[in-house]
Order: structure tokens, then sequence, then C-alpha cells
């Protein structure tokens, strides 16, 4: 049973971001809600007021892709996300993500914005967002500003949003030669459930096979989605062979700091991620077998 609560249903984005400002935690942002709700009817979550942003006019802008990248307008639902073209040609990392999200009902509800802004360590969009160099444009009452994705997570359920902001869009930089991307979520079962782990691997190659372009980013890895940088930097100018993925996944471990839960211990992450950082390697590269660009 939901508690009462007044609903707000701004329909432009200074209304929206006064109102927020004002109100400060006596206010809730729902966009598709399928974790506003949910959390609302467990108990967990009383706001006495909830704002419906889904009627925002500058946030109903279709995706747009020129020479500066994508743009994604943080209302996207995942299933939207999933079928713009070029996140299946250029992007292919962030379509694995979000073709993962929950169900279809959820898929076709919920917003990638509100994935990113609920912040959980195991969010699917975050490690294609991150390793692919992702930006947030927020807004609030000073107007727009621009954060670098890996800047925008604090913590578990934390981010740099201020009182009365808003993420509105979201960009991604333009397709590089010879690049491939792949998200692996590994579950207990094969059916709906919260990732017990991550992994995220781009790769561009440079016309001598070596890698140049390389990120590696994990989630449920850490308090938050993290870069395994150290593993990004023994790959970089070695050919990406069977024994220099196996030593990436190695590193890749070795930076992480998983925590241990009814789920599954700290131990038991650690071993998946050197598992899956070279297989998720491999379908990326697969995927850039024969094409300029993926």
């Amino acid at each position: 049973m939901l508690m009462p609560f007044e609903l707000l249903s701004p329909t432009g984005l200074d209304e929206a971001v006064r109102k927020l400002a004002e109100l400060g935690d006596a206010c809730k942002v729902m966009a598709g809600g399928t974790d506003v709700l949910v959390s609302m009817h467990g108990g967990n979550l009383r706001p006495d007021y909830i704002m419906d942003i889904k009627g925002i006019r500058e946030l109903q802008e279709p995706p747009s892709f020129d020479s500066s990248g994508l743009r994604i307008p943080a209302l996207a639902t995942h299933d939207e996300v999933e079928h713009i073209p070029e996140v299946g040609q250029f992007y292919t990392a962030l379509r694995d993500g979000v073709s993962r999200v929950g169900s279809v009902q959820t898929r076709t509800r919920g917003t990638i914005g509100g994935n990113i802004c609920n912040a959980v360590p195991s969010g699917e969009s975050l490690g294609p967002l991150l390793a692919l160099d992702a930006t947030l444009t927020i807004y609030g009452m000073e107007g727009p500003r621009t954060v670098a994705f890996g800047d925008f997570f604090l913590g578990a359920k934390r981010t740099v949003l201020k009182t009365g902001e808003l993420v509105t869009a979201i960009q991604l930089p333009p397709p590089i030669p010879r690049f491939g991307s792949a998200y692996t979520k590994f579950v207990r079962r094969r059916a709906m459930d919260l990732a017990l782990l991550g992994v995220t691997v781009c790769i561009g190659l440079e016309a001598d096979g070596t890698c140049g372009h390389v990120r590696i980013a994990l989630t449920t890895a850490a308090a938050t989605v993290i870069r395994a940088r150290e593993a990004e930097a023994y790959l970089a100018g070695k050919r990406p062979e069977a024994a220099a993925l196996a030593e990436a996944g190695r590193l890749a471990s070795g930076e992480a700091s998983p925590r241990s839960s009814w789920r599954a211990p700290a131990e038991y992450r650690h071993a998946l991620i050197e598992t899956l950082v070279p297989r998720t390697a491999e379908k990326a590269l697969e995927r850039l077998k024969g094409r300029e660009t993926i």
C-alpha cells in the first residue's frame, strides 16, 4: 500500500528544477517509476511529493546522431535505447546492457536516466556507459553543466546531483575505426535477476593489430561502477591474444573490491572477473572482425 503523497507534473524544465530546489528531500523524481514505485510499495521510500517528469517538453526530444556522437535523452526507455540503430551499430555494449534490464515490461517503462540516477552498483547500463566514455548533461537552477560519467557516482545510490538538478541527456563520443564492445551480465539462473557481476570491454585495434583504445568497466565489483585501469594499461600496445587477455582478467580482479553478500561471497566475484574479462573481450573482438566500425 502506498502512503499518501502529492503528485507534481511539470511541463517545463525550469518549472521542474525550481520546484525541486524548493521542496528538497521531500520530493522524489519519477521517470519510468520502475524503481520509485517498487520502493514506495515496500515501505522503503515515503516522500511527501512525487514529481513525474515524463511531461517535460525539453526532455521529449528524440535521440540524435551526428559528428559529435550520439545524444540520448534521459527519458528514453531501455527498449527505445536498445533499438536506436546507431546503438546496435556502434555502441553494442550499451545494447547488451539495456537488453538485460529486468523484464520486457520493465524495459518498455523504465528509463536510462532513471537507471543511472538510481546509482545501484549492479545497474546494467552503467558499465557500458562508463567504458564508452559517456558524459551526462545535468540541468539545475544555474543552467546546464556536463559531467563525465565516471565522476557522477559517489558511492552506492549516491551521485553528484545537487538539490534541484536533473539529468537531461547522455552523450556518447563519435565511433572510432576498428572498434568493438561487449557487456556480460552474470546471474545465477536464467531468469530476471540482479547481476552478480557485470563486465564491459571496449577494444579499438591499431593498424598493426595491437590494442589501442582499451576500456574495461566492472559493476557489482565495488561500491559503484569502476574502471580496471591497470588491466587497460596492460593490454594497450599488445596483441589481444589469449594469454594477454587472461592476464588482463587477473589484473582486473585485483583492482576490484567486491563485497560478500547472501548472493555471492567476494572470492567468487573475484574469480568471475578473472574469467569474464577475457570472455567479454573475445566477444568485443569478434564483433569488430571484418568491419571498420561497430
